[in-house]
């Protein structure tokens, strides 16, 4: 099979990630897998993975993006894929446009992805569009069937992320010369507890929920160290300033909350983290990075709601915790912090993931 994902850029983030992940799975089962995007610093690693890549104009609502129409179009009918698979609504817009005006008998089987709980409009209505629909939780699937018409009903496909476990395990450990720098950074104090929310700067992350939840810590008598870890949305840029601000000008919480910023060590950070935190303030599609702690071994304690409920009540429900009991956060990291809760197994694996989907793309290519 030859199989086209298309994705807006290919900067960072868990669909970047998951498509990389199912373009080199391909490869290694002998398909051809291309990746068309706008760019961006993961290009390297997927032509390391033996997956082309393809540069065109996916990610703007622009007058360019809409001449890309033609340009991806011809592409199409020269390359003649058996699947096309874009991963998100601008690409599957472009792609829908397309593909809807191509002759049956000679165009790929399309298949949409719903990764996000977006705003429900025409214009997300295009995730319902394609002959599958990949949704990566039982959450997704609720809100592509609650607000727009699938038809048939089953075409729909719940594949859950998944995370490689030769990567994410318990006994995993950094380098002691990342280990020296990490501790370095954080002065000469004793090591107190370490909190880590990850996370883009973007207000559905929940950083404002993080601020009173320290104060509750400290005023407590917890001596702890938080790492806010996660870029600037180039869409939120005041709203980054803003809680940056908010943090250098008060007295406790200066003291306890660093921002790293955008790092490609998270995976290290994650797994000397006492507690990894996910305090998003709407239920989200999955939680990728709740998932990638847990497997390290590292209790995560975040809302049950969404994706990341699905994930904590199979495996660390005690970690879980009502949305609208918010001050129930601080006693749950407080008896974490006492004991740690044991963590299950689980079945989020990166090898599942991708035999599943292209288990979906074999269905469409019979």
């Amino acid at each position: 099979m030859k199989i086209v994902q298309i994705v807006p850029r290919l900067e960072s983030g868990g669909v970047e990630r998951g498509t990389i992940e199912v373009a080199t799975a391909l490869v290694a089962s002998g398909h051809e897998a291309v990746l068309i995007s706008q760019g961006g610093r993961l290009v390297d690693e997927v032509e390391r993975v033996g997956a082309r890549h393809v540069v065109m104009s996916v990610a703007d609502k622009s007058i360019r993006t809409l001449r890309s129409l033609a340009t991806l179009k011809r592409w199409l009918e020269i390359e003649r894929p058996d699947v096309i698979h874009p991963r998100s609504r601008l690409p599957a817009w472009l792609c829908w446009q397309i593909w809807k005006k191509m002759p049956v008998g000679s165009r790929p089987r399309l298949v949409t992805s719903v990764h996000g709980l977006h705003s429900v409009n025409r214009y997300s209505a295009v995730v319902s569009r394609g002959e599958r629909v990949e949704v990566v939780s039982r959450t997704a699937r609720r809100y592509l069937q609650d607000h727009y018409v699938v038809d048939p009903p089953d075409k729909v496909r719940v594949i859950h992320r998944g995370i490689d476990p030769n990567v994410y395990f318990p006994g995993y450990r950094p380098r002691q010369a990342w280990l020296e720098t990490w501790n370095r950074q954080w002065g000469s104090t004793p090591r107190a507890p370490t909190l880590v929310l990850p996370g883009r700067l973007t207000r559905l992350k929940g950083h404002e929920a993080l601020f009173p939840l320290v104060r509750s810590l400290v005023g407590n008598g917890r001596d702890i160290r938080v790492a806010v870890v996660g870029g600037v949305d180039p869409k939120r840029r005041g709203y980054a300033r803003g809680i940056q601000s908010t943090v250098r000008n008060d007295p406790i919480l200066s003291k306890h909350i660093v921002f790293l910023g955008h790092r490609s060590d998270l995976r290290d950070i994650m797994s000397v983290a006492d507690i990894v935190l996910s305090l998003s303030t709407r239920p989200e599609s999955f939680g990728r990075t709740v998932l990638e702690a847990l497997s390290l071994g590292t209790p995560v304690v975040g809302y049950r709601h969404g994706g990341v409920g699905e994930i904590l009540n199979e495996i660390c429900p005690e970690g879980a915790v009502d949305p609208d009991k918010s001050n129930d956060v601080v006693t749950r990291i407080e008896s974490f912090l006492e004991s740690p809760p044991l963590i299950g197994n689980h079945e989020f694996t990166l090898q599942n993931m991708c035999q599943q989907t292209i288990a979906m793309y074999q269905e469409l290519s019979l």
